[in-house]
């Protein structure tokens, strides 16, 4: 089974032993041939307090631990690129969709691409070890472990923006999903099927098991801009990153009220005929998932 552990409970295993510890983490994966999934977002968390001082001595041993650990590697946030290329491949070509994997061989690799596909600073570093790929990365970008907190203000102003034309009636399903699809394309630098566009976005929204990772994200973003009275915070953004990997991993842990909204989004999702109902495949916490399975 892959383990996608949230920040949070990474952080405290890591740091406060607790709920369990560490012993007690490695015995249940040896025991029952699992791996923790390490992916950008939960290393970036661990790893911020570079950006406001922390000595990196005090971070280096955390990452030793992790690598002891039997894990893998995510690309969560390339996720909706490689689902929307595959969907455009799969649109052209008139064949059904098929899951792209965001499985990748080391952490340096669960980066965002940069403008111009520049290499990473770490490309041409051969069995090196988590703790150097981190080290590297810093050293070259230091911003790459900037906490979320820092883009806040952003990401309320564009939810904001969507909360004022829902409130309005000029944010309907279809057009939101619609222009998050064009939105994506260009972050993502995904060409769109030409003059077919609005076909191929309505295309993906017909069926929820096209870009199933995106399409999940997408409706408990929804649902959470639709909640004009719950003020979103920094963390808020990066359990909802992790949610694009859900398609994707086997179980994984989410903060209570993303979990909310991952039920309110499947619950709409099953009723379309999604494939899965992957609010199943989330836990409250480590001793949640450790008792359940």
């Amino acid at each position: 089974m892959r383990i996608l552990l949230d920040s949070r409970d990474l952080i405290n295993v890591l740091e406060h032993k607790s709920p369990v510890s560490i012993p007690e983490l490695d015995a249940y994966l040896c025991r029952g041939d699992h791996q923790i999934i390490l992916c950008f977002s939960n290393i970036r968390e661990l790893v911020s307090p570079l950006t406001d001082g922390a000595s990196y001595l005090d971070i280096r041993p955390h990452l030793q631990t992790l690598e002891g650990l039997r894990h893998t590697y995510v690309k969560e946030v390339n996720i909706v690129g490689i689902e929307l290329q595959a969907a455009v491949e799969a649109f052209t070509a008139g064949t059904e969709f098929v899951n792209p994997s965001p499985y990748v061989n080391r952490w340096d690799q669960t980066l965002s691409t940069p403008p111009g596909n520049r290499r990473p600073v770490t490309d041409l570093l051969v069995n090196v070890s988590l703790e150097n790929l981190v080290f590297w990365t810093y050293i070259g970008n230091p911003t790459v472990f900037e906490p979320p907190h820092k883009h806040l203000p952003q990401l309320r102003n564009i939810m904001e923006g969507d909360r004022a034309l829902l409130r309005s009636g000029k944010l309907p399903a279809k057009q939101h999903f619609m222009s998050s699809v064009r939105k994506h394309a260009g972050t993502h630098r995904v060409k769109l099927p030409a003059g077919r566009e609005d076909e191929f976005a309505q295309w993906i929204y017909r069926d929820p098991n096209r870009c199933p990772g995106f399409r999940l994200n997408h409706e408990m973003f929804r649902s959470l801009t639709g909640n004009i009275q719950d003020i979103p915070t920094a963390s808020d953004f990066t359990d909802l990153a992790l949610t694009f990997a859900l398609p994707y991993v086997d179980a994984a842990t989410l903060d209570r009220r993303i979990r909310d909204y991952c039920q309110r989004a499947c619950r709409k999702l099953n009723k379309l005929n999604a494939a899965h109902n992957y609010r199943d495949r989330v836990y409250d916490d480590v001793v949640d998932l450790l008792q359940r399975t």
